[in-house]
């Protein structure tokens, strides 16, 4: 992969190959169609802004309810964007955190600003994992301008399993704890809450996506069956609304 190749593109880490590779920009919804979340749209777009301009701007930390658009939305601000800015994409996953140190120093060299993007992380409180990125966070606020870094995580905390009993803990002890426990996310400058859809949230975003692909959705039977998928699959989230949409093309309403 040459330099010029990496502008305007989405990318991910190949951690047997030791090399980038290209993500396909699939991603066929834009930023008008994500739904109840506006402010959260505003703040993220108005940031991006700032770093593809090159003037001051926050790391991001995106949490909460599953499907709630957290990636999405970093993905159509991404696309949004790239029509005059020209910025990349790099994608990590959470096993690729022990990388992540060598794949920023091979992106050290190139004349291109980049949006990291730590996909869906979360860790046990007493992970080795954590005190990695934490370090990898804290190195990277003395750094250049060229990195922007984004995070979604279904936890504020970045922690999902809270193993330990603070019973018989003194009052120093225990802010020991709550400081670790904070210690991720303090090192982002914004941070967006995604929550739970109501009901009839959930059922506006089923009638966008029927309009969108020119299904009739006047049909009572739609809104019934829409819960009712949302019920099995235990979501009312936008991505379980695109998945039934996407279903109603192989049923009869």
């Amino acid at each position: 992969m040459t330099i010029n190749n990496f502008k305007k593109k989405i990318f991910a880490w190949d951690e047997y190959e030791k090399k980038f590779y290209f993500i396909k920009n699939n991603l066929n919804i834009n930023i008008d169609e994500l739904l109840f979340i506006e402010g959260q749209k505003k703040i993220l777009l108005q940031n991006t802004i700032l770093f593809a301009k090159g003037m001051p701007y926050n790391y991001g930390l995106l949490w909460g309810a599953r499907g709630t658009g957290k990636s999405s939305l970093i993905f159509t601000i991404f696309n949004y964007l790239i029509k005059n800015h020209n910025i990349s994409l790099l994608e990590i996953k959470r096993n690729q955190i022990k990388f992540i140190t060598s794949i920023l120093r091979k992106l050290d060299n190139i004349n291109q600003k980049f949006i990291i993007f730590f996909d869906d992380f979360s860790f046990n409180s007493e992970s080795e994992d954590f005190i990695i990125f934490k370090n990898i966070l804290d190195g990277a606020l003395s750094k250049n301008t060229k990195y922007l870094y984004y995070a979604t995580s279904n936890f504020r905390s970045f922690i999902q399993n809270k193993n330990y009993n603070q019973t018989n803990l003194s009052m120093l002890q225990k802010q020991e704890v709550s400081d670790n426990e904070t210690a991720l996310s303090d090192r982002f400058g914004i941070w967006l809450g995604f929550e739970k859809f109501t009901d009839d949230q959930y059922l506006n975003i089923v009638k966008n996506y029927c309009i969108k692909h020119n299904i009739n959705n006047a049909n009572h039977l739609i809104n019934k069956k829409a819960l009712q998928w949302s019920l099995n699959r235990g979501s009312k989230s936008g991505r379980e609304a695109y998945y039934f949409v996407k279903s109603l093309f192989n049923q009869a309403i």
